[in-house]
């Protein structure tokens, strides 16, 4: 017996008790023929309230003798299948009735947690923390629908009990300000400050207050400053705070309970670089080369910066401006010393007396263009989808795009931005259902400004996506501290992932009648390359290959008489595990190409409307074809040949060589047979002409430009280990367990 439900009320009155009970597949059979017994058994005209009063000892002929279970049967209304509210024990009217997912407290039996781990893994639902143990029982925080709850109780037989995840920040906000200092600072307690050689996370914005137990740990004073003695370095507005929480730990609902420690692997650096409360007023692309300028100034470190902020007056087309050029330019550097920008699209105007309309909700905000300067090609671009949706009426289904955060889809010219999407919260929808408003839960839990009145606040939107892009980027820093900031951009788009509600958009594009490569741009315009998988940032599996190669190549030359040519290509021999693809034969598998490149702006030139001349240069990937020779590959895209080999149809990438080429940022996805990639190892880094080649004011001739080139193969659960393979073909000196890194 698992649990029991008393009936009775309050007044003692006479009620149903419920008792749940785990049967296996022997119990159902004895159950079975004990009913039957049950039912067939007669009471030899005895009354039941004699037998009632019986005593165990009185003896009875074998004719007499009750069936097995008897009063279970004598007592019982009805027997069913337990539904997952039969499983609840918190009050009734707490269950949760959404129809999104929320978070549930999950008791399980210790000696089922095999079968509980496989049917988490199988049905998807996202497990927190740790679990809890007490004697024989395991409680789990998982977030899942109702429906995948009553999947995983039918296929695991292992659920006892479900209760209510604790909700610390509704916890918190109903305490007296001296119990949240408490709760506070009881994390503050476990919290790890990150080492000496740890990343900053560097906010660009209106300051942080690092007066907060839970962000001094990362932040020392010396480390918060203004570009102006105008404004306050310590946060008087309150955005820059609320960033700071999220770069040091995400949401704080999902930290707040467990006794563990909290390990940071980034620090914290501030700039405040505007301030919307005073009336000195510096343009935002001086405030940020100000800002970034200050801070490197101070300290030699690797850093990652956050600008989570838009600015609101300059286009937002797609076309680049004044802001957006410096942020390439900053990013570009001396073409040796680059810098990692993450820049939030922007979110929908609202107000509190013009709220968000449910109606832009439904084009996915298809009329509100990414605001400026994330159009710049060197940034990291971060937009905000929500799988938080606890509420009454939500907006966004679970893994949709958040509701403020602005798209692409107005774009002429179509960059594939966003470039990722990170959590940025939900909306509740209003009575009369044509606006919504932020509904509290659903929201991020953060720092504030105020640590002694209000140590914990909510923020959302796109300004938290950034905010936790930056977390991510730091936290690869962290563990990969020799790799260059393109690769770290590049990794984050390249480990990203469509959720299964954005796929769903994208079928339902194809179905309503479009062509399946415009479906593929749409979804990217509105979702990007989708949500960072930290699985695969971080760590390898065997049926999971990942390589990168971080190089450079000179690509013009100076030549008497033709001007500035194309000089140089480079061409990647990659280790590839051919055995393992044999094996697979026609199994479907996926190859993921990126290369991530920064460029020099020209910003005059998008002026001009040549928007093709806005980058110094331009870099393009190009795929050994199936059954094609490497001689042949590098002679089809080698322009110095005279006759060049003629490119064939290549079938199976999402995007294709024509449409994955537009920014800095060349990403496609390639699905196909398996027997299809063996002996294709060669990838081809090219050339194509940019400012540098027809300015004669610069002399491009052998200046080295970088690019990171990373390359995965992802396949179904099998045997058949990828990565050994590898490991076999080369050096171990030149492999790290994940990612992979092979300099040519």
């Amino acid at each position: 017996m698992l649990k029991v439900r008393r009936g009775a009320d309050a007044q003692g009155s006479r009620g149903h008790d419920r008792a749940v009970y785990y049967v296996g597949e022997k119990s159902i059979e004895t159950l079975e023929n004990n009913l039957l017994s049950y039912e067939n058994w007669e009471d030899q005209g005895r009354s039941l309230e004699r037998y009632s009063l019986e005593l165990a000892n009185e003896p009875r002929d074998a004719s007499d003798r009750r069936p097995r279970n008897f009063w279970l049967f004598e007592s019982a209304a009805s027997f069913k299948i337990a539904k997952v509210e039969d499983l609840w024990t918190d009050a009734l009217e707490n269950f949760p009735r959404e129809k999104g997912a929320v978070e549930w407290e999950i008791w399980i039996r210790d000696q089922m947690k095999a079968a509980f781990d496989a049917a988490v893994e199988q049905l998807g639902i996202k497990i927190y923390g740790r679990p809890s143990k007490f004697v024989d029982i395991l409680v789990y925080n998982g977030f899942a629908t109702k429906a995948a709850i009553s999947r995983l109780v039918a296929q695991s037989a292992a659920v006892v009990e479900l209760r209510g995840a604790s909700n610390f920040i509704a916890q918190h906000a109903d305490l007296p300000p001296p119990k949240r200092l408490a709760q506070i600072q009881s994390i503050a307690q476990r919290v790890v400050p990150p080492p000496n050689q740890a990343p900053w996370v560097t906010l660009l914005d209106t300051g942080v207050n690092p007066a907060s137990s839970l962000i001094a740990p990362a932040l020392p004073t010396e480390r918060c400053r203004t570009i102006t003695s105008a404004w306050d370095s310590f946060d008087s507005d309150g955005h820059g705070s609320k960033m700071a929480g999220i770069a040091l730990y995400g949401d704080l609902e999902n930290v707040a309970s467990g006794n563990d420690p909290i390990y940071l692997e980034v620090g914290l650096e501030s700039m405040a670089v505007f301030n919307p409360k005073s009336t000195v007023r510096i343009p935002g692309r001086d405030a940020i080369r100000r800002g970034v300028d200050l801070a490197e100034s101070k300290a030699a470190h690797s850093r990652v910066y956050c600008l989570a902020a838009t600015a609101v007056g300059e286009l937002e087309d797609g076309r680049p401006t004044s802001t957006s050029s410096t942020l390439d330019d900053l990013a570009f550097g001396d073409g040796k010393n680059t810098r990692l920008f993450c820049v939030a699209v922007g979110n929908v105007h609202t107000t509190a007396t013009e709220p968000y309309q449910v109606s832009s909700y439904h084009t996915f905000n298809e009329q509100h263009g990414i605001q400026s300067p994330a159009q710049a090609l060197n940034v990291l671009s971060v937009g905000a989808l929500t799988n938080k949706c606890s509420g009454p009426s939500p907006l966004a289904d679970a893994g949709g795009l958040s509701p403020r955060s602005r798209t692409a889809q107005s774009w002429e010219a179509r960059r594939h931005k966003p470039d990722i999407l990170m959590e940025g919260g939900n909306h509740g929808i209003d009575p009369g259902g044509k606006t919504s408003r932020p509904y509290g839960p659903d929201m991020i839990a953060t720092t504030s400004n105020d640590p002694i009145r209000k140590p914990i606040t909510l923020t959302g939107d796109t300004s938290a996506a950034c905010a936790a892009a930056a977390r991510l980027a730091g936290r690869v820093m962290a563990r990969y501290p020799a790799m260059r900031p393109e690769t770290v951009r590049g990794l984050l788009v390249h480990c990203a992932d469509w959720t299964p509600t954005m796929r769903a958009r994208r079928e339902a594009l194809i179905a309503g009648g479009m062509p399946e490569e415009y479906a593929n741009l749409a979804t990217l315009d509105c979702f990007g390359w989708g949500v960072p998988n930290e699985e695969r940032l971080f760590w390898s599996a065997g049926n999971a290959l990942t390589l990168i190669a971080e190089d450079d190549l000179q690509p013009y030359e100076r030549n008497p008489g033709k001007g500035v040519t194309l000089k140089e290509m480079k061409s990647f021999r990659l280790p590839w595990p051919d055995k393992a693809l044999t094996a697979l034969g026609a199994t479907e598998i996926e190859l993921r190409c990126t290369l991530s490149y920064f460029v020099q702006p020209d910003p005059h030139s998008a002026g001009l409307e040549r928007l093709q001349q806005y980058p110094s240069h331009r870099l393009q990937f190009d795929f050994q074809r199936f059954e094609e020779s490497e001689r042949r590959a590098q002679r089809r895209v080698n322009r110095a040949i005279s006759a060049p080999e003629p490119a064939g149809e290549d079938l199976g990438w999402l995007l294709g060589p024509k449409r994955r080429t537009r920014g800095t940022l060349h990403h496609d996805v390639w699905r196909g047979p398996a027997y299809q990639l063996v002996g294709r190892r060669m990838i081809n880094v090219t050339p194509i002409r940019g400012w540098w080649a027809t300015n004669q004011q610069v002399s491009p001739e052998n200046v080295p430009v970088r690019f990171s080139l990373i390359v995965s193969i992802r396949t179904p659960e099998t045997t058949n280990d990828l990565v050994t393979e590898v490991r076999n073909l080369i050096p171990a000196r030149v492999l790290i367990d994940m990612p992979s890194v092979i300099r040519t």
